[in-house]
């Protein structure tokens, strides 16, 4: 079920909750460069959402596109993503039924990147207590203090976030805190099955259902 609504003054994110009042874990879902429009018509994040609803965990969509009336991530810093983070982890702790100590945080490519950077500036009491990174744009990255433990998942031959500058981050984060997952052929945009399955040039997404479904194992493993 959906929140009930509210102008946008009140409900500045969307969230999906599971029925019950039991108080649930909370994930933030932070979205690629095109936020969370559909990729060849595949709703890729809405599908992974209902899943996670399903399994109990209510989901938190921070549309850091949408907020600033842009159609990309061209004009957003990653810095202003790091913001809605910590925004959205903030708001989502005053929600009614939901656990304030299990909120995790899932982002995709720039969103990705955005984890990181809110990473580097996360109070000593993080809001957050796992983040989900796939195929990061690790571009200045540096390694996180906070005590927040994360899951990178990366293409071996993403050639557009290239794997090699997230290693800052994989050598200055202790392996207790950092688990980093690699699928030697799989490209960028790997789990979303509304890319292609092949193609011919470089820089372009491609799905991969073998590291797709290995990926999303291994993340339903970590946020328990």
């Amino acid at each position: 079920m959906t929140c009930p609504n509210a102008s946008a003054e009140e409900q500045p994110f969307r969230i999906l909750s599971p029925p019950g009042n039991t108080p649930h874990p909370a994930v933030l879902f932070v979205p690629g460069c095109s936020g969370f429009a559909a990729s060849n018509g595949v709703k890729h994040y809405d599908e992974r959402a209902a899943e996670l609803q399903a399994a109990g965990y209510a989901v938190v969509f921070v549309d850091f596109v949408a907020r600033r009336m842009q159609l990309n991530c061209a004009h957003v810093a990653q810095s202003e993503v790091a913001q809605d983070i910590l925004d959205a982890a903030a708001w989502t702790r005053q929600q009614p039924g939901i656990d304030g100590g299990r909120i995790s945080v899932i982002g995709w490519s720039f969103g990705a990147g955005g984890i990181l950077a809110a990473l580097k500036v996360m109070p000593a009491d993080p809001p957050i207590a796992k983040a989900v990174m796939y195929y990061p744009v690790c571009r200045g990255a540096v390694p996180w203090s906070a005590a927040v433990v994360g899951l990178m998942l990366l293409g071996g031959k993403d050639d557009v976030a290239y794997p090699a500058l997230c290693k800052p981050v994989m050598d200055g984060v202790p392996a207790e805190r950092l688990r980093v997952v690699t699928y030697p052929d799989a490209r960028h945009g790997f789990d979303n099955r509304g890319f292609p399955e092949h193609a011919e040039q470089s820089g372009a997404p491609v799905y991969d259902a073998e590291a797709a479904d290995a990926s999303w194992t291994a993340l339903l493993a970590f946020l328990k």
